[in-house]
């Protein structure tokens, strides 16, 4: 339960389209509220709330329903799983253990990709996610001479 919770709390934290948003926000709130992260869910709850959406007839029930976590949560006002997330402050994820890699960790991207991996584990490799570009390698991208 704690890592299916992590891993929507991350999602929230993408760089998503506004109706999208809402929608990670919606399933995190869900999950943490379903596993009994009463703290987490509250969070995620008053970020939907806040939500230029939600005023709108049509997330009228969401409102409410998030309006109702809200209530709960800020009652129980515990989480039973310890998470591995910190929502004020700024992380990318590891692409090859899916964890966040906050501020100021050591860091190697991919060149092609800019894939994110934690350390220096993964430099030299090839990426996990493009499969294209070894990681840690600076490029100069595509040169093509005449």
């Amino acid at each position: 339960p704690a890592r299916s919770t992590e891993s929507s709390a991350y999602f929230t934290h993408c760089n998503l389209q506004p109706a999208h948003l809402l929608l990670a926000l919606r399933s995190a709130m869900g999950t943490s509220f379903k596993h009994k992260n009463f703290i987490s869910a509250a969070s995620f709850a008053r970020r939907l709330l806040e939500l230029p959406d939600m005023s709108s007839e049509r997330n009228a029930d969401l409102r409410v329903k998030a309006t109702k976590v809200l209530q709960k949560s800020e009652q129980m006002a515990r989480n039973e799983h310890e998470l591995n997330y910190n929502e004020s402050s700024t992380f990318s994820i590891d692409c090859a253990s899916f964890l966040p890699i906050y501020a100021g960790a050591n860091v190697v991207n991919c060149s092609y990709c800019g894939s994110s991996y934690a350390g220096t584990s993964m430099k030299g490799k090839v990426c996990l996610t493009c499969g294209l570009s070894v990681v840690g390698i600076q490029t100069l991208g595509l040169v093509s001479g005449s």
